[in-house]
């Protein structure tokens, strides 16, 4: 609801979709002195208040590496037989995997359920390029039907601290992922290279630096501005971003 307040008012003071018409020098003016190419975005108190803008700092975090990957049942689980899943996996991820690791196993808004991994077949590499994994699970009430596809997601390696920002900071637009970094008295749009997103947080490989302060919170609103000022009042989404 927020966003489409944000838009609404956006519409309004960056010119807004439909027929031009010669902008007075006081809207000309506010585009310019809300956004600048180059510099970024006002971060003053009314576009605080505006966006619901939150501001952060780029922090170190012990996470654990997580892998998460669509998996097709092959076989229902019924009394006293454990269901059956299959998935693809590249030789880099199989690596990181053991047998007999536990899985955690999702679908949809239904609990999330444990399982095992119970092989993983490298043999498949030759005709599929990639490496078969069999999980295991139990499910006596019969909720995964064969055919059912689910997340599965495993964890592997030891935790590494890591430089990561709240998920929320995270802007996936057509051309890549970025934050909003502070510079000045702006707010001005970083490509990043994001990695692990675990607990609410995701990794940053590249593009940000330990103490950079960003906006953790109204990035949508602030694309929003960036890109009406950028394209002549026609306000875009960016990519929604995946629920797990």
């Amino acid at each position: 609801m927020k966003s489409i307040l944000v838009a609404v008012i956006l519409a309004f003071m960056l010119s807004g979709c439909g027929p031009k018409k010669p902008e007075s020098a006081a809207s000309e003016s506010l585009k310019v002195n809300l956004f600048k190419e180059g510099k970024g975005v006002l971060l003053s108190d009314e576009t605080k208040k505006l966006f619901g803008l939150e501001i952060a700092e780029v922090t170190e975090k012990p996470m654990q590496r997580r892998l998460q990957r669509p998996a097709q049942v092959y076989r229902a689980g019924r009394e006293g037989v454990l269901a059956s899943a299959m998935l693809l996996l590249s030789a880099e991820e199989a690596k990181g995997l053991k047998v007999g690791q536990s899985v955690k196993l999702k679908t949809g808004d239904s609990p999330e359920i444990s399982g095992k991994l119970v092989c993983l077949d490298t043999q498949t590499q030759t005709v599929l390029g990639q490496v078969e994994a069999l999980v295991e699970f139990t499910d006596p009430q019969q909720s995964y039907p064969a055919g059912a596809f689910v997340t599965a997601s495993f964890t592997n390696g030891e935790a590494k601290t890591v430089l990561v920002v709240p998920e929320s900071a995270l802007l996936i637009a057509a051309d890549g992922s970025y934050v909003y970094a502070i510079n000045g008295s702006r707010l001005i749009r970083t490509p990043i290279k994001p990695g692990v997103v675990t607990d609410g947080f995701v990794e940053i490989e590249d593009g940000l630096y330990e103490g950079d302060s960003i906006a953790a919170k109204g990035v949508d609103g602030l694309w929003l501005v960036e890109l009406s000022a950028l394209k002549g009042g026609t306000p875009c989404c960016p990519v929604p971003k995946k629920t797990p």
